[in-house]
């Protein structure tokens, strides 16, 4: 059976970057889409029937342009009423064993970057599958490739998983992989663990040793894959987003901590994904180095670029 990815879409521009995305990330991964709808009814209003009823009247339109729209990929649609639309999603996607769950921007943020809303934010705490958001604008853009594929690096399990998936994303888009490491400048809490040591010294120690935790990453990616090691200095979080201009899609892990086979975003991840300029993917925390099922599937002819 196919694998399957929920993208959530409403009546907003930003859902319309969703869906662009995940009509990407469904051929990519060669799974089929279900776009999934969410109104912020109470369940407990009308019976069952009912309820159906009145989702299937009050989507049915909308949904059937969706429908044609990803003909060529089987789409499924689905209305749901929730209260709490991230809610609905996250019992979607454990329901169909979703690997992926695909959204848009808040209206809020510029065009151009990254900002999840309420549903964003609450999905990426605790999704049970990895998690893509579109930047505000994506939709728009005249060619959307997923060709130049980019992971944040740092030498954690978390991090091997999302090098993992990106060097699988990249062989079978036929791409090319860089590999980001930021060594961030010393600080006064360093000083005083290492007094006998100057400023300059630390910093020094600290690129050295994300330049060999970056060589490593580098060296263990096939030979054949285009790929580049890229060594920043900064504040992890604000200089990767400031990559991400380059790229068309960025890979990071979820934090070290939290459930095992959940999203879950540290300050880095955090910050990374609320100001990039390229859709972001964030992996599930302990759910291995093949999250997206890459090496099961069979890739689609029109992978990686919008029709």
């Amino acid at each position: 059976m196919a694998c399957r990815i929920i993208i959530g879409y409403g009546e907003t521009r930003q859902s319309e970057d969703a869906l662009a995305l995940g009509q990407l990330m469904a051929g990519v991964l060669a799974a089929r889409p279900v776009v999934a709808t969410v109104l912020p009814w109470p369940r407990d209003l009308m019976s069952p029937a009912d309820l159906e009823r009145a989702l299937e009247v009050e989507t049915r339109e909308r949904l059937a342009t969706v429908r044609d729209r990803l003909a060529s990929l089987g789409a499924e649609t689905r209305a749901l009423a929730d209260r709490s639309p991230a809610r609905a999603l996250y019992e979607l996607a454990e329901e169909a064993h979703a690997s992926l769950i695909v959204l848009g921007s808040t209206h809020r943020g510029p065009i151009g970057r990254v900002l999840p809303g309420t549903v964003g934010d609450s999905l990426l705490r605790e999704a049970p599958c990895a998690v893509a958001v579109a930047p505000r604008g994506f939709a728009e853009r005249s060619e959307r490739d997923l060709l130049r594929v980019a992971v944040a690096f740092d030498g954690s399990s978390e991090a091997r998983a999302a090098l993992e998936t990106g060097m699988r994303l990249a062989g079978r888009l036929h791409g090319s992989l860089a590999v980001l490491t930021v060594a961030e400048p010393p600080h006064y809490g360093y000083a005083a663990a290492y007094s006998t040591l100057t400023a300059g010294e630390l910093h020094d120690f600290e690129r050295e040793r994300r330049q060999r935790t970056l060589d490593s990453a580098v060296s263990s990616l096939p030979e054949a894959l285009p790929a580049e090691g890229r060594l920043m200095v900064g504040n992890p979080g604000p200089t990767i987003a400031e990559a991400s201009g380059d790229f068309d899609l960025l890979g990071i892990g979820s934090r070290g901590y939290g459930p095992v086979r959940r999203t879950i975003l540290g300050g880095v991840s955090a910050a990374v994904i609320r100001s990039a300029a390229c859709p972001v993917l964030v992996l599930p925390r302990a759910a291995g180095l093949d999250p997206l099922g890459l090496a099961e599937t069979t890739p689609r002819a029109a992978a990686g670029r919008a029709e």
